[in-house]
C-alpha cells in the first residue's frame, strides 16, 4: 500500500489539468487484460437519469483552480442538472487524494494519464473512462530580450521539482528541439511549482522558465512585451493530459454513472465551443481574481488554439500512445503499457453515438 500511494503521488506532478503512446504488451501484474465492454448508449437521458438520480458521488482533483479546469466544472454541473447525481467535489493535495481514490473514499479522480500509469504499475486497479482535456498547456517563456531557446544558453532557467514531471519533460523536449540540453546548457534550477517559477521571473531572479497558458496570460496582461514564449508544450510534447479515472472494481458496480459521466463530458466539450459567453462566465465564477480580459485570452488559447475539450471526446489514441511512450522515456513508468491497458474508449464512443458525432 505504501508503494502504491507513493507512486500515486506522481499524479499531481504529471497533471495540470493540470495536461500522448505504445505497441501491445502484457497487462500489468495483478491486472486483467481488458475485455471488450458491451457499453451501449442509453435510450434517452431520462432512462439513464432514472438509474442514477439521487446517487452520491465523490470526485476530487489535485489541480488548483485555473482556467484549464473550466470544462471540468461544467461536467460537475451537468452531472447534477442532467442526471440528478449528488456530487461532492474536493480539491485535495495529491497524496491524500490518491489514497482516497484507492480506498474508495473518492470514486472519480481528475488525474493525469501518465500519473495514472505509474499508479497502475505500482498495483492500483485504475482505468480512465473519459478525458477532460487534451493538450499539454505548459510552455517555455523568457524575459526580453531573449528571442530563442539558444538565447537561454548559460542563463538561469527553472523547472518544477523534477524533470520526470510533464513540466520537466516539456522543458527537456523543447530544448532538445533546438539542439540543446536543458540540464547541461542552462543554469538549471528546481522550484516547487510553476507559480513560484513565474514569481521568480517577475522578480528578475530568472532569465527563463516553465510557465503555463494561464500564467502567460497574466504575464502578458501585466507587462506587455516583457516576456516571450519560446516553445509551446502542445507542439513539442503533445500529451493527453487530464482524464477521469476510476477503480475497475467501482466501475463494475457503477457502469450507469460512468455512462452519465461520459455523456456529461461530451456535452461539456460541445458547450465550451458553442457557448463562449457561458464559458467565460463560468471561468470567472470559479477562478478567483480572473479578469474579463484574462478569461477572454485564456479562451482563445485553450479553445481556439489548442482545441481542448474536442467535441467528439478527449480520449485520443495517438496522444495516449505518445503520453505513455514519453512517460517511459523519462522513467515515470518501466512497463510498455498500451492504451488498452489503461483506457476504456467504450464509454466515450457510446456517449458520442448517443449525442451524435460532430
Amino acid at each position: 500500500m505504501r508503494r502504491m500511494i507513493g507512486a500515486l503521488a506522481g499524479f499531481a506532478l504529471l497533471a495540470v489539468a493540470g495536461c500522448g503512446d505504445n505497441p501491445d504488451a502484457a497487462a500489468p501484474a495483478g491486472q486483467p487484460t481488458q475485455a471488450a465492454l458491451p457499453v451501449k448508449p442509453p435510450a434517452s437521458i431520462e432512462e439513464l437519469k432514472a438509474k442514477v438520480q439521487g446517487k452520491e458521488l465523490s470526485i476530487a482533483s489535485a489541480a488548483f483552480p485555473n482556467p484549464t479546469l473550466t470544462g471540468m466544472y461544467k461536467v460537475l454541473d451537468l452531472l447534477q442538472s442532467d442526471f440528478g447525481i449528488k456530487v461532492e467535489f474536493r480539491m485535495m493535495d495529491s497524496s491524500p487524494m490518491n489514497a482516497a481514490l484507492i480506498s474508495g473514499q473518492v470514486q472519480i479522480g481528475h488525474v493525469s494519464l501518465g500519473g495514472m500509469a505509474s499508479a497502475v504499475e505500482a498495483g492500483a486497479d485504475l482505468v480512465a473512462v473519459a478525458g477532460n482535456d487534451q493538450k499539454n498547456a505548459f510552455l517555455v517563456t523568457a524575459r526580453a530580450p531573449a528571442a530563442s531557446l539558444a538565447d537561454l544558453k548559460g542563463k538561469r532557467f527553472a523547472v518544477s521539482q523534477n524533470l520526470s514531471s510533464i513540466v520537466g519533460q516539456t522543458a527537456a523536449k523543447c530544448f532538445s528541439s533546438a539542439g540543446l540540453d536543458v540540464q547541461k546548457d542552462t543554469q538549471l534550477l528546481h522550484l516547487g511549482n510553476v507559480g513560484q517559477i513565474v514569481e521568480s521571473l517577475e522578480s528578475g531572479q530568472l532569465d527563463g522558465g516553465m510557465s503555463a497558458t494561464f500564467r502567460q496570460t497574466e504575464l502578458d496582461l501585466e507587462n506587455p512585451g516583457k516576456y516571450t514564449v519560446l516553445c509551446k508544450g502542445w507542439e513539442a510534447n503533445p500529451q493527453l493530459n487530464d482524464v477521469w479515472a476510476v477503480s475497475r472494481a467501482w466501475l463494475e458496480e457503477n457502469k450507469d454513472i460512468a455512462m452519465a459521466l461520459a455523456i456529461a463530458e461530451i456535452k461539456a466539450d460541445r458547450w465550451t465551443h458553442e457557448d463562449k459567453a457561458g464559458w467565460l462566465a463560468l471561468a470567472q465564477a470559479k477562478i478567483e481574481g480572473l479578469s474579463p480580459e484574462a478569461a477572454e485570452k485564456n479562451y482563445t488559447t485553450l479553445v481556439t488554439e489548442l482545441d481542448d475539450w474536442p467535441v467528439n471526446g478527449s480520449l485520443d489514441r495517438k496522444m495516449c500512445d505518445f503520453t505513455l511512450a514519453t512517460s517511459k522515456e523519462f522513467g515515470v513508468i518501466k512497463r510498455d503499457f498500451t492504451c488498452s491497458d489503461l483506457v476504456l474508449f467504450d464509454y466515450q464512443q457510446a456517449a458520442v453515438d448517443f449525442l451524435g458525432a460532430k
